[in-house]
Order: structure tokens, then sequence, then C-alpha cells
């Protein structure tokens, strides 16, 4: 367990160890769950994997990408930094394990996730499909 850097102290986050289809982050105050995450994969050209891993470098592998099915927040946690912060730690994983992009789409008070998608990097459409590359 890490540290979450929000405005509480002692918000301790589980991040997954390592890729799988589906990826689960945990925060916790105490033994109290307070907000989750999870994201689900899709393989790009995944039917082509097997046969390219041998001729191409890693720049030119197939990457994954995931689906931002759900994050959610407490209600007595919202509006204290919790989500942004779950949001940035979900983000880190994601680059460090070289994943291309991040999609899914803005539920909820639209006007307020759009602008807080977009303040963490995400585009956002005209239906609010939202997207972060993650690789050039």
């Amino acid at each position: 367990m890490n540290l979450l850097q929000c405005e509480l102290p002692d918000i301790k986050v589980i991040t997954p160890r390592g890729l799988s289809s589906r990826l689960f982050f945990q925060a916790y105050n105490g033994p109290n769950a307070i907000a989750f995450a999870q994201l689900s994969s899709r393989s790009k050209n995944f039917h082509q994997r097997a046969n390219r891993y041998l001729e191409e470098s890693s720049e030119d592998m197939p990457g994954v990408s995931y689906c931002l099915k759900i994050i959610e927040v407490s209600h007595q946690y919202r509006n204290k930094g919790v989500g942004s912060a779950l949001l940035d730690e979900v983000i880190r994983f994601c680059k460090d394990e070289r994943v291309t992009s991040i999609y899914g789409e803005a539920r909820g008070e639209v006007d307020a996730l759009r602008r807080w998608y977009q303040q963490k990097g995400f585009d956002l459409d005209s239906v609010d499909n939202i997207q972060l590359p993650l690789t050039a």
C-alpha cells in the first residue's frame, strides 16, 4: 500500500501488480474503503501479436488500451481531492506499465466531469467520450 497524494492525510491506495484484463485501484482511510477505480483492457491488433513479438522491436509492438469503467468516491470523501489523486495514480500506473491510452465515457454531472477530465489531460468528444493518449 502507498499513500495517496490528496488533501486528506493517511489515505492509502492499493494498486494492481502488473497488467491484466481488469485492473482495480482501491483507496482506504484506515480499514474503510473510500474510493475505487476499475479499468478493463482492449488489445490493439490482438490477433497479430503472437507472430509480431519475434519480428518487431518493443516500440513497434501493439499496445494495450484500458477503458476506465468507473471511478467512485464515497459521498463523505468527495470534493477533498481523493478522486483526483486516485485518477492521478491510475494515470501514473498506466504510464509506468506502458499502456498506450485510457478511454471511457464521462457520466454524471457532465459539465463538471468534462472540466475535471480535461484538467487531467483527457480529450473529450461531442458525446462525452474521453481519451487520454499515454504514448507518442
